[in-house]
């Protein structure tokens, strides 16, 4: 479970850079192509982002959709759902929320830029150190994030689901 939220997250910062990226991809001219009107994968923008409309987009976050579609899910599902949630919680902290929020300004995979959590005696540390921000983020952030790919919550219980891990290092000690 681990190992399979690592390559998530992992794909996540590379769908990341090309979904959050400003610049016209290189050699390009300054032209937009042409659209495919026979495939159904997101075609580039103006920006040289992926653009592609909501409904050709599955309901649910997969590594194995190719990197155009990854960035057009997490523009169209993940943002939307995710930008109010943090601008709820402290509107002025997030009035700019945006890829770099969860990304850092390189875009970096989620677990290289979020502060690491540290598992001890059955509880994630932070629960006790930082209990306003915790609660938040168990209360709010996963299950809107889990929503937003698509994705239950994590249960304890069954050890399934989204939850800290999917955007931040789990240490265990």
């Amino acid at each position: 479970m681990r190992i399979a939220l690592a390559g998530l997250f992992t794909s996540l910062g590379l769908v990341t850079l090309v979904a959050c990226s400003s610049a016209p991809p290189a050699g390009t001219g300054g032209t937009t192509p042409e659209p495919d009107t026979t495939s159904t994968a997101p075609t580039p923008d103006a920006t040289g982002t992926a653009a592609a409309s909501t409904d050709a987009l599955p309901d649910v976050w997969s590594d194995s959709m190719p990197k155009e579609q990854q960035a057009a899910f997490m523009k169209a599902k993940v943002m939307p759902k995710m930008k109010p949630v943090f601008e709820g919680h402290d509107a002025t902290k997030y009035a700019n929320a945006n890829c770099a929020t969860c990304h850092g300004p390189k875009y970096q995979n989620p677990h290289e830029f979020l502060p690491k959590l540290t598992f001890k005696d059955g509880n994630i540390t932070a629960f006790a150190e930082k209990p306003e921000i915790s609660k938040w983020m168990a209360e709010k952030v996963v299950p809107e994030m889990a929503a937003a790919m698509g994705e239950k919550p994590f249960d304890p219980e069954t050890k399934t689901g989204f939850g800290c891990g999917g955007c931040h290092t789990v240490e265990m000690k």
